[in-house]
């Protein structure tokens, strides 16, 4: 069946204003008491053009390549599709029924996956951040399987933008759980600001857990998948009890947002110092967007895949000779 081109840059674009949201809003509650509202607003608009011409670019290669063919769904899309809907409602009833936490549950179902079901790993792994949702936001299996529904969909039609991108698989779940709790009555957790001290926590936690799935992904040649789950779950299952549970909750998540910056394909961002300086740039935004879009399935992701986009379009234009000579 074909796709019709435009529907493909609509999902696409939805992955470029999620990244340029989630910087502005970071730099905005960053520098909130502690910059003039200028030096905030002209970060925000800088990095903010960074993201939005890193999309511009990567659509124009993408879907107006004179070597694209036209793109048609194929039956490995159905397979896709299944895994993410039904890794979404799993991870959730691991997280809430079985009392696992989100974390632990979304590391649990992706490191099954990629044991287990091969191709699919990646999309059922998609699904399991759909699953992360609070059920104070989406309180029933029912609204997470709408999610988990709308994130397969966008999951393959943005089949052919913005691969080998950390934190993609999120923002995809990020999308799916927005769009049910946008139009409806549900609503996000409140949420509040970092301390100083667990914010200064969560960059370190982030930092490391990007290097650390890296070092899983690509040097001991494990895969993306497995990279990240395994941080996740290590994160999960021993930072609440290492650290206590508020700090402890923090070190976990923070670790798991940098794990999906880990997953970045060479071909993005192709050494471990850049990967690092992405997991850097996770944490910052992680705090930056903590007291925002509280207990969304694919939060974490998006922060990653933020972190990915901008260091990557910033080395890429350091690259550039017109910029630099």
């Amino acid at each position: 069946m074909y796709v019709p081109r435009p529907l493909q840059l609509l999902a696409g674009s939805l992955y470029a204003a999620a990244a340029t949201l989630f910087v502005a809003l970071a730099v905005f509650h960053l520098g909130n008491g502690r910059v003039p509202t200028a030096v905030a607003v002209g970060t925000a608009g800088l990095f903010g053009t960074v993201t939005v011409d890193a999309g511009r670019r990567e659509f124009r290669d993408a879907f107006f390549s004179a070597t694209v063919d036209t793109a048609r769904l194929e039956s490995g899309d159905a397979a896709d599709a299944l895994a993410v809907a039904v890794a979404g409602p799993l991870t959730f009833f691991i997280s809430t029924t079985l009392g696992q936490g989100p974390v632990a549950a979304s590391a649990f179902v992706g490191l099954i996956a990629a044991l287990t079901v091969g191709e699919q790993a990646a999309p059922a792994y998609c699904g399991s951040f759909v699953g992360m949702v609070s059920t104070a936001v989406l309180p029933t299996l029912g609204p997470v399987a709408l999610a988990s529904l709308v994130a397969a969909g966008i999951y393959v039609l943005a089949t052919r933008v913005f691969n080998g991108f950390g934190g993609k698989l999120g923002t995809t779940a990020f999308v799916g759980c927005t769009a049910v709790i946008v139009p409806s009555s549900y609503t996000y957790a409140p949420a509040s600001a970092l301390a100083a001290g667990p914010a200064v926590t969560a960059v370190v936690a982030a930092t490391v857990g990007a290097v650390a799935a890296f070092l899983l992904s690509v040097c001991y040649d494990h895969g993306a998948v497995v990279g990240s789950a395994v941080v996740g779950l290590t994160a999960g299952l021993l930072a609440p009890p290492a650290f206590g549970p508020e700090l402890g909750g923090v070190v976990a998540t923070a670790a798991f947002a940098g794990s999906f910056v880990g997953m970045v394909s060479e071909t993005r961002l192709p050494s471990l110092g850049l990967v690092a300086v992405a997991g850097l740039l996770s944490g910052l935004v992680y705090v930056g967007v903590s007291p925002i879009f509280g207990g969304s399935g694919g939060k974490l992701g998006t922060v990653a895949f933020t972190a990915c986009l901008v260091t990557w379009a910033v080395d890429a234009a350091l690259d550039d000779p017109r910029l630099v000579s």
